[in-house]
């Protein structure tokens, strides 16, 4: 049987729970400075159910998807409940006024992109790289064929199930699919970073 530390330092453990952090940092109600506590709740919640894995019933793979997604949920949940409850109220930045060298302004009025920025931990880009990424992006569409332009639109309007269904097809396929044109635009400049 292995141990909690075997566990969560198995390279399939590892790779999934920055998968689902990152997943989840992309929702609206997460932010980029998220991600480590994402991680670190996940990781921690696998070290708390270790006891409950049994190597005769299953595989750690299954064991481990299973129980991130049953963390993801709770802490889903969690938040949602805490945005319903009485207690939490809303407050708009445009209804608190500030004076600033004698002008008076709202609150709201003074934050500007740069305090978007580092909030989310984002990265403003400047007019040149906005022109150069959507050069990228011209660059890694003309590669592509009217059959995967059409099956990357697909994908934005139903995600990929919704792809699947239409094509019927699984999902496996299209995730297949978009892989291969995921090559191209990382080949294009495009990467991760």
């Amino acid at each position: 049987m292995s141990t909690p530390q075997s566990l969560v330092t198995d390279p399939f453990t590892i790779q999934l729970v920055r998968v689902k952090a990152r997943k989840l940092c992309r929702r609206s109600d997460f932010s980029c400075s998220d991600l480590e506590d994402l991680t670190q709740g996940m990781l921690l919640h696998l070290v708390e159910k270790q006891h409950l894995f049994d190597p005769s019933r299953g595989c750690l793979e299954a064991f481990v998807t299973a129980a991130v997604n049953s963390w993801i949920k709770m802490e889903l949940r969690y938040r949602g409940r805490a945005k319903r409850r009485e207690a939490a109220t809303t407050l708009s930045l445009e209804g608190i006024e500030l004076t600033v060298d004698g002008d008076v302004e709202t609150m709201g009025g003074t934050i500007g992109m740069t305090d978007l920025v580092r909030r989310t931990l984002s990265h403003q880009s400047s007019p040149i790289e906005r022109l150069e990424i959507v050069e990228a992006v011209q660059h890694a569409l003309g590669g592509l064929s009217q059959a995967e332009r059409t099956l990357l639109r697909q994908v934005a309007f139903h995600g990929v199930a919704g792809t699947a269904r239409q094509r019927r097809v699984s999902r496996r396929k299209v995730e297949s699919a978009l892989a291969r044109m995921r090559d191209r635009f990382i080949d294009a400049g495009l990467g991760s970073d």
